[in-house]
């Protein structure tokens, strides 16, 4: 027997109160999306500016406005508090790593 099968089994024995029960709790879970949207901006133009400033703020918390530098700390609060206050709703806050000049290789010396 199928799981399907089971299912319908035991809906089949509820009384006919609890069948019409399950079937609308059934009919709203095909009606709902499965797929929640999110709204989400394009952060491209910050991405670009950190490729670009990556060296200058290594080991600092920025905040990046479009090609715009509004806040860098070592603090991430007081970075991000500076963002507020700058009045951006959303800041877009990145610890900035410094790049390795060499990759990690395991392994014995």
């Amino acid at each position: 027997m199928s799981l399907e099968e089971a299912i319908l089994d035991r809906v089949r024995r509820l009384p006919p109160a609890k069948q019409a029960e399950v079937l609308r709790f059934a009919d709203g879970l095909q009606h709902r999306s499965p797929v929640r949207t999110v709204p989400s901006r394009d952060r491209s133009r910050e991405i670009d500016w950190l490729k670009e400033n990556r060296a200058r703020y290594a080991d600092q918390w920025v905040v990046v406005e479009g090609d715009r530098l509004i806040a860098a700390d070592e603090d991430a609060l007081k970075a991000f508090a500076a963002a507020k206050a700058a009045g951006i709703d959303v800041p877009f806050l990145v610890h900035v790593l410094p790049e390795d000049p060499l990759p990690f290789v395991p392994g014995w010396v």
